[in-house]
C-alpha cells in the first residue's frame, strides 16, 4: 500500500526527509483515525481486498523476503504491519455482520483467510517476476485500487460508519508526499544517481506508469473527498427534517 522503500541511505537530502517525514505521519494518522473510529463504530474501515492486500505487502517487506538489505527505516514498514494486524482483527470482529450476502455471511472467516494468503502469494510472485524488490509498483498500484474501492465503500454505508472524514484527506496527502518522494527517489538509483541499485536489478524503460499512478490516485481521493461531503450533507439535512 504505501511507498515506504528501503534503499534510503544517509546521503538523502534534506528535502527528501522532509518529504518522507510527511508522507510517513500521513499515512500513520490516517490508519490512526480509521482504527479508532472503527473500534467505535463496531466495523472495518477499509475496503476488504485493501486490508488484505495491505498485511500481504507489509509482511513482506517488513521482513525482508525481497530487500536486499535491511534499512533502519525497515521499523517504519513493521510499524505500520501492526496497524494492519489491528484491521484485519477489527474485519474478524465485525466484519461477518455486515455482509449483505448470506454465503458469504456463512462463510465468511473461511473467505478472509484464504484472501489473506493468496494476496501474500500473489504479491510476492508479482515482485519477483519483475523485481520490484522495493515494492514501489506495488504499492501505488495497490492504493490506486484502494482510491477506488473506497468510492465504492462509500456508496455501501450511507451512514458513514467506519469512514472518517480526516483520514480522507490524511490519505490524499499521504499520497502526494509519496509520489513526490518517489519522483525524486527513484531516478537517484539510476544513470550516476546518489543510490546504488542492487546488482541485476535493471532500470525499467520508462516510468510512465508510475507518472499516471502519481497524477490519478489524488485526483480519485479527491473525488472520494467530494462524494463524502456530499453525502454528509444530505445526512445533515435528514437529520434536521426529522426533528
Amino acid at each position: 500500500m504505501r511507498p515506504f522503500l528501503y534503499s534510503l541511505h544517509n546521503d538523502l537530502t534534506p528535502t527528501l526527509r522532509v518529504i518522507g517525514a510527511v508522507m510517513f505521519g500521513a499515512w500513520t494518522l490516517a490508519y490512526a483515525q480509521i482504527v479508532v473510529t472503527c473500534f467505535r463504530d463496531k466495523t472495518y474501515g477499509l475496503p476488504l481486498a485493501s486490508i488484505f492486500l495491505n498485511i500481504s505487502w507489509e509482511f513482506i517487506f517488513s521482513t525482508n523476503l525481497l530487500a536486499p538489505e535491511e534499512d533502519a527505516l525497515v521499523w517504519g514498514n513493521r510499524l505500520w504491519f501492526l496497524v494492519d494486524c489491528i484491521l484485519v482483527l477489527q474485519v474478524f470482529l465485525y466484519g461477518r455482520r455486515t455482509q449483505t450476502n448470506p454465503w458469504v455471511r456463512e462463510h465468511f472467516y473461511a473467505i478472509c483467510v484464504v484472501s489473506i494468503l493468496l494476496s501474500g502469494l500473489g504479491l510476492y510472485s508479482f515482485t519477483a517476476y519483475f523485481q520490484d524488490i522495493y515494492g514501489l509498483a506495488t504499492s501505488f498500484l495497490m492504493n490506486f485500487a484502494m482510491s477506488i474501492l473506497f468510492i465504492a465503500l462509500l456508496f455501501s454505508r450511507p451512514d458513514l460508519k467506519g469512514l472518517p472524514y480526516g483520514a480522507a484527506w490524511t490519505k490524499m496527502l499521504g499520497t502526494l508526499s509519496g509520489a513526490a518522494f518517489c519522483y525524486i527517489w527513484w531516478p537517484m538509483q539510476f544513470s550516476g544517481g546518489t543510490l546504488v541499485r542492487p546488482p541485476g536489478i535493471p532500470q525499467p524503460p520508462n516510468s510512465y506508469l508510475l507518472y499516471f499512478l502519481y497524477v490519478t490516485i489524488p485526483l480519485i481521493d479527491f473525488l472520494y473527498i467530494y462524494l463524502y461531503r456530499q453525502r454528509r450533507k444530505e445526512l445533515a439535512g435528514y437529520q434536521a427534517t426529522s426533528r
